[in-house]
């Protein structure tokens, strides 16, 4: 690769790296190309980027932003995933494909600032979508004052009744 070439490809990722509020980094060896472009369009999907760099690139890339911790990890097939919108629609996207693909190996994820283990990652995957958390929001928030209004329009059908 060419130093002109380098030196934009660590201006990309760096680019990537200091708007992202969420990072997966996820070993790769053994992924097909078909898996490897349904991975990256459930990734798109997810509104996040998904970059395949050489490591020594991703190092130098993360240095000076909040996924410095990364450095250590950039060895053998890393590719990273970044979001500066819905860190559970990446989680569950990257979640989602490690399952059905064991080729594919979880490093490590950041998200807020917040370094997440696998588990983390999954229990956050695993959560509702941000609608339906609103919709059983507002369900709560209505019961008790649909549960008064039946008990009153009751009590009225009952004094007509007697009346």
């Amino acid at each position: 690769m060419e130093k002109n070439k380098k030196i934009a490809e660590v201006a990309v990722l760096k680019d990537a790296f200091s708007s992202a509020t969420t990072a997966v980094v996820v070993e790769f060896k053994g992924l097909t190309v078909v898996k490897d472009t349904a991975f990256r369009k459930t990734i798109r999907e997810s509104q996040s980027q998904y970059r395949v760099s050489k490591n020594t690139l991703l190092r130098l890339a993360v240095k000076g932003t909040a996924f410095e911790s990364f450095s250590d990890l950039f060895q053998g097939a890393s590719a990273v995933a970044t979001t500066q919108k819905d860190g559970i629609a990446l989680a569950k996207a990257v979640q989602g494909f490690l399952k059905d693909n064991p080729a594919v190996n979880f490093k490590a994820a950041i998200m807020d600032g917040k370094a997440l283990s696998a588990t983390e990652l999954q229990a956050l995957a695993e959560l509702p979508s941000r609608e339906v958390l609103i919709a059983k929001l507002l369900y709560l928030m209505q019961y008790p004052i649909s549960g008064l209004a039946i008990v009153l329009d009751g009590i009225r059908k009952q004094k007509e009744g007697a009346a």
